[in-house]
């Protein structure tokens, strides 16, 4: 999992540098990112929730929260993400860095809160 954050956060990173010479081209680079980061919270759901759930029920509210996370994150690529193409350049780069910021927050947390906890569970 570590070296697909590491992945997402090269090629976010490459989305927002674009943004003032390119803007589709950053839009493309998070369209091509988009399914790989879905398919990667789907897969961290599926094991690490459950885990979690079954291992540290009492221990879950703040892996639990974490999770939920991936809501914003897949409501963004499948109904904001379509629509960027239409929004002036401001609103454009406002909205991607949101993301982008939302998305790297999210890394940290995981790997502060959900990663240590699911390590020691499956020990």
């Amino acid at each position: 999992m570590k070296k697909s954050i590491c992945y997402f956060r090269a090629e976010l990173d490459r989305s927002t540098s674009l943004l003032e010479n390119d803007q589709d081209v950053a839009i493309d680079v998070l369209n091509n990112l988009s399914s790989k980061i879905i398919q990667h919270a789907v897969e961290e759901e599926a094991r690490l929730v459950r885990i979690i759930m079954e291992k540290a029920k009492v221990e879950s509210a703040q892996s639990i929260h974490v999770m939920q996370e991936h809501n914003y994150v897949v409501d963004f690529i499948k109904h904001k993400l379509p629509e960027l193409h239409k929004l002036q350049f401001s609103d454009v780069c406002n909205e991607i860095a949101k993301f982008v910021k939302a998305l790297k927050e999210h890394f940290v947390e995981e790997e502060k809160i959900v990663f240590p906890l699911a390590l020691r569970l499956a020990a």
